[in-house]
């Protein structure tokens, strides 16, 4: 076994991980679009399990006229839903570690990488609710401190300088305020948004507990794994998430587009026939958002593989070896 020195990263620079992601998906794209579509098949199998329940639901209280009935159907769905999201939630990382894989010069198949991460399904789908409990978290501890904030300042305008609400400084400093307090909001997000962004890296390459032993890695310690990694470089990390999002926008707009168009007809309308084509758009809307989905999907998971590769490997001189 000798160390690896294949580095096709250079540096963690927006120019070079953008640079070998779009090198890396356009030369693997077959593979990655494979499992896309799969994990894409998971989140279309979570809309079947909820609309198969709803209508089972609804005829069976429609029938009974009791909801008592429905409660087997409630746990179908709940087992139904868990079992898709965990596949979910399995296929995004089978992803990341198929490009791990290409930039540590071991490549593997889509076979080898799915079997090696069947065993950790269940972690998966536990390390996606942490992630999205903490960011939830996150962001009504914030949303409620800046709240407070800004109505303390606009108390302070209106009572303590003695401006009226109508006076033109008043409007423009509260507007300013509020604004002031949205942007911070966004930029806290986004900051812990980073500190997790390769949370599912270890648990997907790494066949040992990190503090050491024979122990496989856990969801916990793969979140605290990844806020360790990236604390040092928290703020490139924060400029490669915004330009990776900004390149995404125009895929983004291809369903967020008529969706929201259709949103609009619904409720700014009360004709029925406006209403129908309405909800047709946001149907439309949804599977368009689907189908972006396949393409965006392995963009962000090969990125994430890049930042954990240079971490690992930079940062801490990992010992990756072939």
């Amino acid at each position: 076994m000798a160390k690896n020195n294949y580095d096709p990263v250079g540096t963690l620079s927006i120019g070079n991980v953008v640079t070998t992601s779009i090198t890396l998906y356009k030369s693997n794209f077959k593979r990655y679009f494979q499992v896309s579509l799969r994990a894409t098949g998971w989140l279309l199998a979570i809309l079947l399990v909820i609309l198969v329940a709803g209508l089972i639901g609804g005829g069976l209280y429609a029938v009974t006229n009791s909801w008592l009935v429905a409660i087997p159907v409630v746990i179908g769905w709940l087992i139904g839903t868990l079992y898709c999201s965990a596949k979910y939630a399995t296929d995004r990382a089978v992803i990341c570690r198929l490009a791990y894989q290409e930039l540590i010069d071991a490549p593997e198949t889509v076979a080898v990488a799915t079997q090696q991460l069947i065993p950790r399904t269940w972690g998966f789908l536990r390390l996606t609710w942490l992630v999205s409990l903490y960011i939830s978290l996150v962001a009504v501890i914030a949303s409620l401190v800046l709240v407070i904030a800004v109505l303390i300042f606009t108390a302070a305008i209106i009572y303590g300088l003695k401006l009226p609400i109508e006076n033109p400084v008043a409007i423009i400093s509260i507007t300013l305020a509020v604004i002031g307090a949205f942007l911070l909001f966004i930029t806290i997000l986004v900051r812990y948004y980073a500190y997790w962004f390769v949370a599912e890296l270890p648990l997907a390459v790494e066949q040992t507990r990190f503090s050491g032993g024979e122990a496989p890695p856990t969801a916990n310690a793969s979140i605290a794994r990844s806020k360790q990694l990236i604390s040092t470089v928290v703020g490139r990390v924060i400029l490669i998430v915004t330009i990776a999002f900004l390149m995404m926008i125009p895929i983004n707009t291809l369903g967020n587009g008529p969706s929201f168009v259709g949103q609009v007809m619904i409720s700014a309308s009360t004709d029925l026939g406006t209403q129908a084509i309405g909800g047709i758009l946001m149907i439309g809307g949804l599977f368009l958002n689907l189908l972006s989905e396949l393409f965006i999907m392995p963009f962000w998971q090969i990125i994430k593989a890049i930042v954990y590769y240079d971490l690992r490997n930079r940062r801490e001189g990992g010992d990756l070896t072939i």
